[in-house]
């Protein structure tokens, strides 16, 4: 009886490290990702749901053990995790790109981006009840008579879900400069009236300066990568108007411009490079005020938007 007591305490003492083991390592299977985590030394960096609005995983470093393992996903912000014969993805809730639409926002304020160069040209002008030695003073030297133009500011709007079609609301100014064919005349008001005025001697240049600040409507439309179609109409409102000879320099106020235009534009850029054009339905003089006339300008524009 006790030889077999003596056997029976030997094997006890054989079989009591093996079932330790084996213990161990079936607790070692069940134990979750934050004890696998702490047996590793795997630190798991995370961002605060507060801070970003998303739960968002900014670095978890690779894993690797006969019961788990962590590698990349292929994708950026993204890996797997296998543990036994199953894997899941981890990573972010929204695409890349998706994030980076998300950002941007459906309105914008824009500032001095579009700027314009070009030439005014006076079309259709009627002189009707002036003499027949007065007609034709706003005969006019196209290539001196420049136009310069460009937005203050601009609000605007996306309309469609691609973003290429969108609507602005702003303010701009312009700046119209009208050469006179004859230097020998200026331009003056007699009676309420535009008229021409003869100079003792001839003047070097003599002109006819104006200008506007205006709150354009415009829709424009991107149908493909930095190529820029638009269309505007233009509500312009007269800042003032001079006629300037020289030389030497003399400058005076003239009156019967329309203290409001209407007009209507379109241009085409590429790369912010483009071409525009634009005509004035409004009369440039009141009613009475002077010869009936409208004005045409075209040139080109850039654009700081592109």
């Amino acid at each position: 009886m006790k030889r077999i007591t003596l056997l029976a305490g030997a094997l006890l003492l054989l079989v009591l490290p093996a079932a330790a083991q084996i213990i161990t390592v079936q607790r070692t299977a069940q134990d979750s990702l934050a004890h696998a985590s702490a047996t590793n030394g795997l630190p798991v960096e995370t961002l605060d749901r507060r801070e970003a609005g998303l739960d968002t995983l900014r670095r978890l470093d690779t894993l690797d053990s006969e019961l788990v393992t962590l590698r990349d996903g292929g994708q950026e912000g993204s890996v797997v995790l296998e543990v036994g014969s199953f894997g899941i993805k981890l990573g972010n809730a929204y695409s890349t790109k998706t994030w980076q639409d998300l950002k941007r926002s459906r309105f914008w304020l824009s500032m001095f981006t579009d700027f314009e160069f070009g030439f005014t040209r006076l079309t259709g002008i009627d002189y009707a009840g002036y003499a027949p030695e007065e007609q034709g003073f706003l005969d006019q030297q196209l290539a001196p008579s420049f136009h310069f133009g460009f937005s203050i500011l601009s609000f605007n709007t996306y309309l469609n879900k691609k973003r290429t079609l969108h609507l602005g609301l702003g303010l701009d100014y312009r700046l119209e400069n009208i050469r006179l064919t004859d230097p020998s005349i200026t331009v003056g008001n007699r009676d309420g009236q535009l008229v021409p005025i003869a100079l003792d001697t001839p003047a070097a240049k003599s002109k006819i300066v104006y200008s506007y600040l205006g709150i354009p409507l415009q829709l424009a439309y991107t149908p493909a990568k930095r190529l820029v179609l638009k269309g505007t109409l233009h509500n312009d409102f007269l800042l003032g108007a001079d006629a300037i000879y020289k030389k030497p320099k003399s400058k005076h106020g003239v009156s019967g411009f329309s203290d409001y235009q209407l007009g209507v534009g379109a241009s085409v850029a590429y790369y912010g490079f483009g071409l525009f054009a634009r005509y004035n339905t409004t009369p440039l003089f009141r009613n009475g005020a002077g010869p009936d006339c409208r004005t045409l300008t075209f040139g080109l524009t850039y654009s700081f938007t592109l």
